[in-house]
């Protein structure tokens, strides 16, 4: 049964490598993998320059005790400023390192896989996973508060935010399937 799924995977990665060999969606995966991680990158760090306000926020959402709400807010910032900075770097490095090489530099090469981003999309795509659910349940129970979002203050939890989420939790998805070998 083994030998019989091999075919399958074989012509999936053929066709994964055909897909990577076209400059425009290679292109396009560094750009949207970039723009992903500067969204968090930044959401990240608007939480961590209003620590207070982030605080409240969390509070506001009444799914942790109170002693628990302080980690949450300083812990949450520094997930997204690292996962968001490690994945626009690793974007970057491969954005320069395929310029290099088509250049003619070998140093371009070393550029090119260099930071392994999958790390990085999995944990934004657990923390989009969570924050839908999160503002879900919210939702549900009838609370109207600021979604602590960090892009937007003062953002109501509502279906925006949410398929905001589902969004970068999709291209999150997609970038993952797009890094990952396959083999």
């Amino acid at each position: 049964m083994r030998n019989a799924a091999f075919p399958a995977n074989a012509l999936g990665s053929e066709f994964k490598e055909k897909l990577r060999a076209n400059f425009l969606l290679s292109s396009l995966s560094i750009l949207l993998g970039a723009a992903l991680g500067a969204v968090f990158f930044y959401a990240g760090l608007q939480k961590h320059l209003a620590p207070f306000q982030f605080a409240e926020a969390v509070m506001a959402y009444r799914l942790f005790p109170q002693s628990l709400v302080g980690l949450v807010a300083a812990v949450l910032p520094w997930v997204e400023l690292t996962a968001g900075f490690f994945l626009v770097l690793g974007y970057l490095l491969e954005a320069a390192g395929r310029i290099a090489m088509v250049l003619g530099l070998s140093a371009g090469g070393l550029l090119v896989g260099g930071i392994k981003r999958r790390s990085c999309l999995l944990i934004i795509a657990a923390l989009a996973l969570v924050f839908i659910i999160v503002m879900s349940v919210t939702m549900a129970r009838g609370l109207e508060i600021d979604c602590g979002c960090g892009l937007f203050f003062q953002r109501q939890v509502g279906p925006v935010p949410i398929l905001e989420n589902i969004l970068m939790l999709l291209l999150a998805a997609a970038l993952y399937w797009w890094e990952y070998a396959g083999e």
